[in-house]
């Protein structure tokens, strides 16, 4: 008796399971046709950019410095104090001109004041001493900077040395947006042991004044340019060690390519194979796109 009961028990809840899991089957089918109905309904919204020839280049941004190509620091012939600045910092000295007066006096010796001169024309770039200062020949007092013409200043990796030819050239723009553009690159010939760097010097024209010795600029150091056919990089994936692009073709129907990338320059990647001139390529809502999806394009 009590082994029948058993056996219902077990057949009543082995019913009851099959009928909790047909249920449930049935629930699933039911969400999975509302998902797909959803997906459907849903559209994919993206932004698109023409492939196109550009001129990109292979360059390295770099930060410099401003000297004029003739400096010189000024010394004194004698012994004393300070007591004048007849130029100040910044000023435009002719040779000869006075730059400060020195007072020589000694115990029980009276002494006219000395002059200190310019041995050029140029700026005052800077003192090193105020007044009332003791200075003496050996006492550097100030520099004086010829900036008809100036050099840039900075410095490379040894990497790239190798990469400049009679054709690469710098470019930088100052803050009241004057452009500075010079192939006059002259490489020092010596690598820095510790930071494996090479300095580079540049020539420029500066008969305005726009720059500045001793100040600090931003530019770019072209090594060579190209046009070539580029796309946004943003419009680039990686999927699985490759690199993929998605192409618009009829109906905005979505079409999955591999390409060969090249150069990187700015906003723009160069694009050696997978796709042709004037084809349009998704570059905004790219995440979420796989081959053959359906999608809105919004110009």
């Amino acid at each position: 008796m009590k082994r029948k009961i058993i056996i219902s028990i077990v057949v009543v809840l082995f019913l009851s399971l099959s009928i909790f899991r047909m249920f449930q089957a049935i629930a699933r089918q039911r969400t999975a046709k509302k998902l797909l109905q959803k997906e459907k309904e849903f559209t994919y919204v993206v932004k698109t950019k023409l492939v196109e020839y550009k001129k990109i280049a292979d360059s390295i941004n770099f930060v410099g410095e401003i000297k004029g190509i003739n400096e010189i620091t000024v010394v004194p012939k004698v012994a004393g104090r300070i007591i004048k600045k007849v130029k100040e910092e910044g000023s435009y000295i002719k040779k000869d001109d006075v730059i400060c007066e020195i007072d020589r006096d000694e115990p029980v010796l009276k002494y006219t004041l000395y002059e200190l001169k310019s041995p050029i024309d140029g700026i005052l770039a800077r003192y090193f001493v105020d007044i009332g200062s003791m200075v003496s020949p050996q006492t550097p007092v100030c520099i004086i900077s010829d900036t008809n013409k100036v050099r840039l200043i900075f410095s490379i990796s040894e990497s790239m040395v190798n990469k400049i030819t009679k054709n690469s050239y710098v470019i930088f723009e100052t803050e009241n947006k004057k452009v500075f553009v010079s192939k006059e690159l002259q490489l020092s010939n010596y690598i820095d042991p510790v930071s494996r760097t090479m300095e580079v010097r540049v020539i420029l024209d500066n008969k305005t004044g726009e720059l500045k010795s001793g100040s600090f600029v931003k530019g770019e150091l072209i090594f060579y340019e190209k046009q070539a056919l580029v796309v946004p990089q943003e419009a680039v994936l990686d999927i699985d060690s490759k690199k993929v692009v998605f192409v618009i073709k009829e109906n905005n129907i979505v079409e999955e390519r591999n390409v060969k990338t090249g150069l990187k320059y700015k906003d723009y990647l160069e694009i050696v194979s997978g796709v042709k001139e004037s084809e349009k390529v998704v570059y905004q809502g790219v995440e979420l796109l796989y081959d053959g999806i359906q999608v809105e394009v919004v110009e």
